[in-house]
């Protein structure tokens, strides 16, 4: 069992994963990281091209593997989506040829409770289902997945390319139409809908994780083993970039938080995502 994420620009993001997975994941796992950090200058590092080797400092502190992505190629590609799907497909590729089961985490995502990974391993593989209904296409997003790469089957149809009409993952409606056949695409608003209750979707071999999204809950949707949970309802409510008294962060399946755009993609600066997660930090781990 693998857990892999991938880092752009924030090395704290690495340290809050490892202490939260330590302290909550249940079973064994070795963890990956992936240095996506620029080695020019970018507005993913503000001119700052140490941030990759602070990643590696950072990894190697906390004896984490970790292993760089060839991005200089992104020198001459401007596009965030695509440059996260080449990435995507760099870890892709090492997970094809190091056969495991896998659990990627966005860089910014973090565990806030227990998490059982046999959740996700009945099945072939766990993801949050993507949709452009207007379009009738089906996909699915980069940030939270889990692939048993021994059992899931025509691995050579996944891709995380972009494609007219989607972002990062786009292609991945050919791999996930061929594997749902005849079986009916369950509504993502029907999937955000249930979210406070005990119903799921999948078939035999998927399994759709549900989502509160980004800027459309508050208090009243918190998940129950959450609601005492002091320092993360004070870090939600305390963040400035909540619109009409909605979360900007999300929850994935009650125990994940998302805390969204870390990547600074939304172009927020260093100095305010920076102050953002040593809050985290402070809240989640202790560094000694």
């Amino acid at each position: 069992m693998k857990i892999v994420t991938s880092v752009v620009n924030n090395p704290t993001f690495i340290e809050i994963q490892y202490y939260t997975l330590k302290k909550y994941f249940q079973g064994e796992y070795e963890f990956i990281v992936f240095n996506d950090a620029k080695p020019f200058k970018d507005y993913t590092n503000e001119g700052d091209i140490k941030v990759r080797s602070k990643i590696q400092d950072v990894c190697e502190k906390l004896n984490i593997t970790c292993i760089n992505i060839p991005n200089i190629k992104h020198r001459r590609l401007g596009c965030s989506a695509k440059r996260c799907a080449d990435a995507m497909n760099f870890i892709l590729q090492y997970q094809k040829d190091n056969p495991d089961k896998y659990l990627l985490l966005d860089s910014d995502m973090f565990l806030v409770d227990y998490f059982d990974i046999n959740k996700y391993s009945n099945y072939d593989c766990a993801v949050v289902l993507q949709s452009r209904q207007n379009h009738n296409i089906n996909y699915f997003w980069n940030g939270i997945y889990y692939f048993n790469i021994n059992k899931m089957k025509n691995l050579e149809l996944l891709n995380w390319d972009c494609c007219s009409e989607c972002d990062v993952g786009g292609m991945m409606q050919e791999w996930i139409k061929k594997q749902m056949k005849n079986n009916i695409f369950p509504n993502t608003d029907e999937i955000r809908k249930s979210y406070s209750t005990d119903k799921t979707f999948h078939t035999d071999d998927i399994y759709f994780i549900k989502h509160l999204w980004s800027c459309s809950w508050d208090m009243s949707e918190l998940p129950k083993n959450l609601e005492n949970n002091v320092e993360l309802l004070d870090f939600l409510k305390n963040d400035k970039r909540n619109k009409n008294n909605k979360f900007f962060c999300e929850i994935y399946d009650d125990v994940f938080l998302h805390y969204r755009a870390g990547g600074n993609w939304m172009k927020e600066g260093m100095e305010f995502h920076n102050e953002m997660t040593e809050k985290l930090k402070n809240y989640y781990c202790i560094i000694t």
